[in-house]
């Protein structure tokens, strides 16, 4: 809620002056000196002489007079003027004031004056506000202690609670941007923790005066909905940013191997459109940097709509796919807008691919025909055939023979052991993977499709029939990738040396076999699996997220090389598990190393961080934030929250003076 106060920022020092200048002021034309006694013929003319004389008796009913008047004017307003009265919009009185200032993705849109970004803005905006809070002057009482807290997937903060303005200002002055998510749930926490105080003798904290709150962000806040104020605080909030300012980017894009010609990929992507208006324009693919394809017409992206449902904006998305590439030994895959706009991180993508692997591949129970032809027909290192009780009695003489396949297939059949390995399972559920099977399901058709998952790259479910499934209960660490309304239909899981998919029926049972999409699901599961539960290309990262790396035992001199072009060190005592991060910003990360004793290994590795165009790409600026309880409206354009009018007092009180030796002048 915003309301507005009136506070004085020196009332005691006003009322100094006020008690030690104006009863001296009544007293004098009380206490004005007698005139000497005269014997005069007449008093017809000296009537305003014998009014002074009564006047000058002390303790006689003042008279009206305009000087006395306009000098108790002067004095009041400068008494009032040294008070430094001034109307504010929020909680004036907090002792306490939280920075929130968010560098979230969404705040690096160029849309303030001479195209500065968002967070530039919100920095400036922050800046004067901590001189504005400061600025009382030499009557004024202590200015108000400051916290700086930056956020955006999670909250830092930058300065603990200070008067000192310039302390406040270099931390505002060093918050960098981020391409990250934002949520303001934590940023609370923090303020809230430092807004204890320490009972000594119970051993006991208690809340101290609640802070007062100035936001400043766009507005699209992820978690608003979860955030509660509590009693006692409110927030302010600076709106920046202009409130129809379009963006369109890159939702996301993945790379396939062709099955029959493993040296050749296909690529796909999603475009965004967050406008009021269709998005129309080329899409680029450049490979290692260099310009590969580009669509042959532009894409058209239909514009953002509303659903009234959910009460949230979806963007418009299109998907593109490209011709087959070669890309016999892999590389970096990037898709472009050809033509930026306001958000630049969002237009573009980046994927890393890894060169294409000859795969060894079991296929383990009743080895249905159409399974195995399809296994057959890939570009396979090996295929190998176990019925059950052959595959039993592998584990039985080595628990260790799932690591010598990439990728075992399980045709409606259960091993004894499915402790470690990577599984493309149908139909029998799999044993201590936690998942739960509970009955059977009839004449079921896919709801829910995660059509983004790789699993289904080109591959279309919508007119799936089952006639009969397993139904059962995914636990926490299962994803569950397509869903009907009587339960998960695809599931995968990835458990340390486990890594599986699990198609809860058995294709034999439904028309999928017959639909091209088969083919596709069956190419992309291996590939899937191969990769240890990613793509052929590595999964981006989400900005924000750490890195992960497994290098040789060996390794030294680990550095990691930012897209600015910046190299950091990292310093590690176990370089077979290297965790790096958070990697806050888009674009190729690049871990390098050296290690003289392995020779034809990779010395490098690229790991690609994209930004979520879906959740960040939204660039027109919120007019109010709403939180889980109550509304806040925003102040545009980043006017201040206070307007001090002690300096129109004080000129007033000038002007008034002026006045009263004008009117004295007359009188003389």
């Amino acid at each position: 809620m915003i309301f507005l106060a009136m506070t004085w920022l020196a009332p005691f020092a006003a009322s100094i002056v006020a008690l030690s200048t104006i009863p001296p002021l009544v007293a004098l034309y009380f206490l004005r000196l007698r005139r000497t006694r005269r014997v005069i013929s007449s008093t017809m003319l000296w009537k305003r002489a014998t009014q002074d004389l009564r006047a000058n008796a002390p303790f006689q009913r003042l008279r009206f007079s305009l000087l006395l008047l306009l000098q108790l004017l002067a004095l009041s307003l400068l008494a009032l003027a040294i008070a430094q009265p001034q109307i504010e919009m929020g909680d004036s009185q907090a002792k306490r004031i939280v920075f929130l200032i968010d560098r979230s993705g969404s705040m690096n849109v160029n849309d303030g004056p001479g195209d500065r970004s968002r967070l530039d803005e919100a920095k400036k905006l922050a800046e004067n506000r901590v001189r504005a809070v400061n600025s009382g002057g030499i009557f004024s009482g202590s200015a108000p202690s400051v916290m700086v807290i930056a956020f955006a997937k999670d909250a830092q903060i930058l300065c603990p609670f200070t008067d000192n303005a310039a302390q406040v200002i270099a931390a505002i002055r060093a918050i960098e941007p981020t391409d990250e998510t934002t949520a303001l749930s934590d940023s609370f926490e923090l303020a809230r923790a430092f807004s204890t105080v320490t009972n000594p003798d119970k051993q006991s904290t208690v809340a101290a005066d609640a802070p007062a709150y100035e936001l400043f962000s766009d507005g699209r806040i992820t978690d608003l909905s979860q955030s509660v104020l509590r009693g006692g605080e409110q927030v302010v909030f600076h709106s920046i940013g202009k409130t129809a300012t379009a963006n369109a980017g890159i939702g996301g894009v993945a790379v396939s191997r062709n099955p029959n010609r493993p040296d050749e990929v296909q690529i796909y992507a999603r475009v965004i459109n967050w406008a009021s208006e269709p998005f129309v324009g080329d899409i680029e693919v450049h490979v290692d940097g260099r310009l590969r394809a580009v669509t042959p017409n532009p894409v058209e992206v239909p514009v953002s709509q509303e659903d009234k449902t959910l009460g949230v904006r979806i963007p418009g998305d299109t998907q593109v796919v490209f011709p087959s590439l070669p890309l016999p030994k892999g590389g970096i895959v990037e898709v472009r807008l050809a033509k930026h706009d306001s958000l630049i991180a969002d237009d573009r993508a980046v994927v890393v691919a890894a060169p294409p692997k000859a795969l060894h591949v079991a296929l383990v129970g009743r080895g249905a025909f159409v399974m195995k032809t399809i296994l057959e027909g890939m570009s396979l290192e090996s295929l190998e055939i176990f019925s059950m009780s052959e595959w039993n009695d592998k584990l039985k003489k080595d628990v260790l023979t799932p690591d010598t396949f990439d990728v075992v297939v399980l045709d409606d059949e259960m091993p004894d052991d499915l402790s470690r390995g990577r599984y493309l399972i149908f139909h029998s559920p799999p044993i201590s993977a936690g998942i739960s099977p509970y009955g059977t399901k009839n004449n079921a058709t896919a709801q829910s499709i995660r059509d983004e998952h790789p699993l289904l790259q080109y591959v279309n479910l919508n007119d799936i029939f089952v006639s009969s499934m397993t139904a059962v209960a995914a636990g926490g660490e299962a994803d569950v990738i397509v869903e009907s309304a009587e339960g998960p239909m695809i599931l995968t899981l990835n458990r340390g040396a486990l890594t599986l998919i699990y198609v809860t029926f058995d294709p034999m049972e439904s028309d999928w076999p017959f639909q091209r999409g088969f083919v596709n699901f069956f190419a992309n599961s291996i590939a899937w699996l191969a990769a240890g539960g990613n793509s052929v290309a590595d999964e981006p990262l989400a900005p924000g997220d750490v890195a992960n790396a497994r290098l040789p035992v060996n390794a030294k001199e680990v550095s990691m090389l930012y897209p600015s072009g910046k190299e950091i060190p990292i310093v590690e005592n176990d370089p077979s598990n290297i965790s790096y991060g958070p990697l806050r910003a888009s674009g190729i990360y690049t871990m390098s190393w050296k290690a003289p004793k392995v020779k034809n290994e990779p010395s490098s590795r690229a790991f690609a961080v994209n930004m979520n165009s879906r959740v960040e790409g939204r660039a027109d600026a919120a007019a109010e934030v709403k939180f889980a309880t109550e509304r806040v409206a925003g102040i545009q354009g980043g006017a201040s929250v206070e307007t001090a009018f002690w300096p129109w007092l004080l000129l007033l009180a000038v002007a008034v003076l002026c006045l009263e030796w004008w009117v004295w002048l007359r009188r003389v």
